[in-house]
């Protein structure tokens, strides 16, 4: 296989096509700056996009892999093609599986290790179960949040953010509990908590889920923080009695609007560059 002649033969039948690597990326669920590796031969597409791409493009898988127009192709050949093209998309995703597992159990030993030696220690300093109660918990709250990432991927961030969603309260009132001391948390963590997981939906919603173009969702996302650092700042401020901004909120707000707008300007001026 000709890396080379197959990026020239996708960019001629996009284009034979009247399609914009945009518009090919969204039919095949990738990126526009995927398609745009493919064509410059920085990268192949996945395995299991080649039957769906050459679909789409009115190939052979045959002929992609060969980078060009075949006069005929056997039936036979393409059912090989296919079957080991199935085969090995199996297997990856079966060792990806694996790997992601064994990370899940490497994480989750170091987890539980952390507990092992709070416990140990705070036995061994004052006998009985004291201030180990604040890491243990705080540990299992991680543990519940990273794993879903951590064993399903990208499917797991959204298991993720409802399991942050839910267990942010009762952990915030544990912590309390563990503390010792009645409206210590609870009240201004609550209220700090419900805005960053708004931000933290906000970010999911704009990779995960929306079609905007990857420096158009990445700028909004960095201007966005703007307004939900000054709503945490005025939450806060009601509590310590402080002021909302001062210079070093003014400079972060600065820096934020100047990182968003040169997202933006680096991604259209990429974006431009590419769809010629």
């Amino acid at each position: 296989m000709d890396n080379g002649k197959m990026s020239q033969f996708i960019s001629e039948l996009r284009k034979s096509n009247k399609m914009t690597q945009k518009e090919l990326a969204a039919q095949l669920g990738v990126t526009d700056k995927a398609v745009s590796k493919w064509e410059r031969g920085l990268s192949c597409p996945d395995i299991s996009l080649l039957p769906v791409l050459c679909d789409i493009l009115g190939i052979t898988i045959n002929e992609l892999l060969n980078g060009k127009r075949m006069e005929s192709s056997s039936s036979e050949v393409e059912s090989i093609i296919e079957t080991t093209i199935q085969y090995a998309d199996t297997a990856t995703k079966n060792k990806s599986k694996d790997v992601r597992v064994i990370y899940a159990i490497i994480t989750s030993a170091i987890l539980l290790l952390g507990i092992i030696v709070c416990t140990i220690c705070n036995f061994a300093i004052n006998g009985k179960l004291t201030w180990a109660l604040f890491p243990m918990t705080s540990i299992i709250f991680v543990w519940s949040i990273i794993e879903p990432t951590v064993i399903w991927s990208k499917k797991g961030i959204h298991i993720s953010l409802i399991l942050l969603s839910l267990l942010i309260i009762p952990f915030l009132f544990a912590l309390e509990r563990v503390i010792g001391i009645a409206g210590l948390i609870l009240p201004i963590g609550i209220r700090v908590s419900a805005i960053a997981l708004i931000y933290f939906w906000e970010i999911y919603l704009l990779f995960c889920k929306s079609n905007l173009p990857g420096y158009i969702a990445a700028a909004f996302a960095v201007i966005s923080g703007l307004p939900i650092s000054l709503w945490i700042n005025s939450v806060v401020s009601k509590f310590t009695e402080q002021s909302v901004t001062d210079i070093w909120d003014i400079l972060i707000y600065s820096i934020l609007i100047i990182i968003s707008m040169g997202v933006f300007v680096f991604g259209y001026v990429k974006h431009r560059r590419l769809a010629k």
